[in-house]
């Protein structure tokens, strides 16, 4: 019985086929998986989408004048401009779900602040006339009131996005 364990049960033709990967096979595989990587490439270089900051705003009101103070993350301040878009969102206050409030910056801070170990810069815009949704829902505020806001920066690509990282590191280098 001890014989019978050292029997080869297939022939060496047949180990030959068996272990055989069909040519065609990966050919089309290989050219499937290019063809895939190189669309992804491709879309992530000419899909762009907006850059956000999120960040807090303080909204306060005075007579008609509604003034408001927008907390800049110190290391994002170089990627804001004059003119970019603020989207003030009331969510973390009841029963205002889903309101939203657009402005601009109109000006870019100089002053860093530091407080409870976080630096940032403080932008103030002023809305002369009636504070509104762009329903024209008039607000009025009548006390300070913290909201959060996302100012968008600029349209960027993925791929730029993967990109800049690895080109301020090579710039840094010469």
């Amino acid at each position: 019985m001890a014989n019978t364990d050292n029997i080869e049960l297939r022939s060496e033709k047949v180990r030959n086929i068996i272990g055989q990967i069909p040519p065609r096979i990966i050919r089309i595989g290989i050219t499937v998986i290019f063809f895939v990587v190189a669309g992804l490439l491709t879309g992530s270089y000419f899909f762009k989408y907006n850059y956000t900051i999120d960040t807090t705003a303080t909204i306060y009101q005075r007579n008609d004048t509604t003034f408001i103070q927008i907390k800049i993350p110190a290391n994002e301040i170089y990627k804001v401009k004059k003119g970019h878009q603020i989207i003030l969102t009331f969510d973390k206050i009841q029963n205002l779900y889903n309101k939203r409030v657009v402005t601009q910056i109109q000006t870019i801070p100089k002053k860093l602040q530091i407080k409870d170990n976080e630096g940032y810069f403080v932008a103030q815009v002023k809305i002369l006339h009636n504070f509104k949704t762009p329903e024209n829902e008039i607000i009025e505020i009548i006390d300070k009131t913290e909201v959060k806001a996302e100012i968008i920066t600029d349209k960027i690509s993925f791929f730029d996005r993967i990109i800049k990282p690895f080109k301020n590191i090579m710039n840094e280098r010469q």
